[in-house]
């Protein structure tokens, strides 16, 4: 995919300069040169129309490919010697990048040349050239690697079927509807292929990917974030990444649809881990298993991104001492549950993406604010991290920072002066004591807040500071001690931003707010441990937006009437999850109600025995879910003469653990979970 190569790499270029301007003093004409030239070329992509099957331009964009990541391994190799070195000795590494660029220069021009030629034959010749065999949609073997196991798919095994023409033909309208989509968009696609069959993608975790990778198109008016979101919605409207139902009350995740990642197979790589694996010198996105098992040969190697997949036994504290882990953009580590970051990762001085989700990492090295290309910082269920140095104050350009802790389940402590951090957009799990609410008002950009501890002794404080963040899309506020039916504090006088999109409160609260029932905008709520004595349903129903509403623990009611939702209530509602241990029957729905519901998950209702009169009457229902259910509600539900039947006939899809099951597996103390039974028609 060239042209995605030279596009991205131009903006990447545009951006260094901008960021490096001592380290490329006295080259700026010639950088100009060469990114005038490459700009040239990038127009020709415009211009040209489909050359698809032209060996001659399939050879020629070869060759520019190669040409620019040649490029891009100069220009990082620059950078990275540039920071380790002091006076005399920068002049002489100028004077070595300067002659590189000449180098460069003289193959730029004769590239130009053939860009030329083959313009003027394609013009000359209605655009037809000498025909290829080659078949990658992508004119050259994307540079990705996996190392994973892979387990055909439904879908794959039936495109296998047959002789090799029907495996051909049933491709093609996959490929032409691949070649028809725009760079950004097969580079968005490809890219998620990198992650095994089945696996889910967070919708979130991929935005930040795609822009610390510089793999979207930057649009003016519009941050790199929003433009990643439109791609992969593009893709999901046209069936080329899935949405997985799975996860409704767990984040939005992402697939590749099935018949692409068959079709995409041929342009990446994919090897089992017990076979001989020989990483290619230009590869650049490397997934694998098992760092140990090609530790050796990332040596010959300049990778941008590494994925640890899976847990990892490292018993070397050094494993990232490899030659090309300096190059690195992207090291994405959750769940690989490493004990130790090393020291070496304060050298990697050109990453912009650090993952360390579900890891037992309990302190961060001190070379941590050596990163000053570092934009996401992911320390979620991080070990026994419970604080951050003042070394987080050097990350100026951090974007997104991710926290919670994982021992007592509370905020992360962060240092005086966080104000600073002001391209923030994303930040959450963070402690509220201390300065830091009063500093939260100078973080004017975020979109996404999340605030753990809040208390009377820090509230007038963070709510004066929320005030000011008038772009704030998503807010997450937490009592002290949830668990133990801590207090939320809110102030009547406080309202959140209007655009606000989510909202997540966690917390004994005395009444619903009354500033709640005027978020039109809002279209996802969790009210958590809140024990509200009145149904807090009276104001929420009427939100004209929201589609999804989690009340974990939030009313304890034992009976809900037709009251809880009427005629018309909740327009827009695709997702309700309800936990409560008090709860005991839902006597009435008013048909019209819930209109376009989808899933429904009672969880944790261990006094349920009676699910609405007008159930049946919501026929958008596709999921219901039942953990744990009654036995002898279970009885009241089954086909064959349970009385409550008819309420459930028409969902396709029924998930249940029976309350004995629970209680048995209980009592044997196992560590497994039942597996839930499962109705599906």
């Amino acid at each position: 995919m060239a042209e995605a190569t030279i596009k991205f790499f131009i903006q990447r270029m545009e951006s260094l300069l901008l960021r490096e301007t001592e380290t490329f003093a006295g080259l700026e004409d010639q950088m100009e040169m060469v990114k005038g030239a490459i700009k040239e070329i990038g127009c020709f992509y415009v211009d040209r129309g489909s050359n698809e099957g032209d060996a001659a331009f399939s050879r020629w964009e070869t060759e520019l490919k190669n040409l620019v990541d040649d490029l891009d391994d100069h220009v990082d190799e620059f950078v990275i010697q540039m920071d380790q070195q002091q006076g005399s000795d920068r002049s002489g590494l100028t004077d070595c990048f300067r002659t590189a660029l000449l180098n460069v220069e003289s193959r730029l021009a004769k590239t130009t040349h053939k860009m030329r030629e083959l313009k003027s034959s394609s013009t000359t010749a209605g655009g037809m050239g000498e025909k290829s065999d080659n078949k990658d949609p992508s004119h050259g073997e994307e540079e990705v690697q996996t190392e994973l196991d892979s387990i055909p798919s439904e879908a794959e095994k039936e495109e296998n079927e047959g002789d090799q023409t029907s495996v051909e033909s049933s491709s093609v309208p996959f490929r032409l509807k691949y070649n028809s989509l725009p760079y950004y968009l097969k580079s968005c696609l490809m890219y998620c292929c990198i992650f095994p069959e089945n696996y889910g993608i967070a919708k979130g975790r991929l935005i930040r990917l795609l822009v610390a990778e510089g793999m979207i198109l930057e649009k003016a008016g519009q941050i790199g974030e929003d433009v990643a979101e439109e791609n992969i919605n593009d893709l999901v409207s046209q069936g080329m990444l899935l949405v997985d139902n799975g996860f409704r009350d767990n984040g939005t995740k992402v697939t590749v649809s099935s018949p692409y990642r068959v079709f995409l197979r041929e342009s990446y790589i994919t090897a089992h881990p017990d076979s001989d694996f020989s990483i290619q010198r230009k590869t650049r996105r490397i997934l694998t298993p098992d760092l140990t098992k090609v530790a050796e040969i990332l040596n010959n190697t300049k990778p941008r991104s590494l994925f640890l997949f899976g847990e990892q036994e490292l018993s070397d504290e050094n494993w990232l001492n490899f030659k090309g882990a300096k190059f690195l953009r992207v090291l994405d580590l959750e769940d690989a549950k490493i004990r130790k970051l090393p020291d070496e990762v304060g050298d990697l001085i050109h990453l912009a993406y650090l993952g360390l989700k579900n890891n037992d990492i309990n302190e961060l090295p001190d070379g941590i604010g050596n990163l000053r290309a570092l934009q996401s910082l992911d320390i979620r269920w991080c070990g026994d991290l419970t604080e951050l140095s003042t070394e987080i104050l050097k990350l100026v350009r951090l974007r997104h920072l991710k926290m919670f802790k994982s021992s007592n389940v509370s905020g992360m402590k962060l240092p005086e002066g966080i104000g600073k951090l002001g391209s923030l957009l994303t930040l959450t799990g963070v402690h509220a004591g201390g300065e830091i609410a009063g500093e939260l008002r100078k973080l004017t950009q975020l979109r996404r807040l999340g605030v753990m501890d809040v208390a009377e002794e820090n509230a007038d404080e963070l709510y004066a500071s929320i005030k000011v963040m008038q772009g704030l899309l998503s807010l997450s506020l937490e009592a002290k001690h949830t668990f133990d039916q801590g207090q939320l504090v809110l102030r009547d006088l406080f309202s959140p931003p209007p655009v606000l999109r989510k909202l997540r409160l966690e917390g004994l609260l005395e009444k619903i707010p009354n500033w709640l029932g005027s978020m039109e905008n809002l279209t996802n709520l969790r009210l958590g441990f809140s024990h509200l004595s009145e149904n807090p349903t009276s104001v929420l129903q009427v939100l004209p937006n929201l589609e999804k509403l989690n009340l974990w623990n939030a009313y304890d009611g034992r009976q809900y009437g037709k009251d809880f939702c009427k005629a018309g209530g909740f327009p827009k509602l695709e997702v309700l999850i309800i936990a409560s241990r008090v709860l005991e029957e839902w006597t009435e729905l008013e048909e019209g109600a819930l209109p376009r519901l989808k899933y429904l998950h009672f969880h944790s209702c261990s006094s349920l025995r009676m699910l609405p009169e007008g159930l049946q009457f919501v026929t958008t229902v596709e999921d219901l879910v039942l953990l744990p259910l009654l036995d002898e509600h279970e009885e009241r539900l089954k086909p064959d003469g349970g009385v409550e039947n008819y309420k459930i006939r028409n969902i396709p899809k029924i998930t249940f653990i029976p309350e004995s099951v629970v209680a048995s597996r209980f009592n044997e103390n196992s560590s497994t979970p039942p597996a839930p039974a499962t109705d599906e028609e």
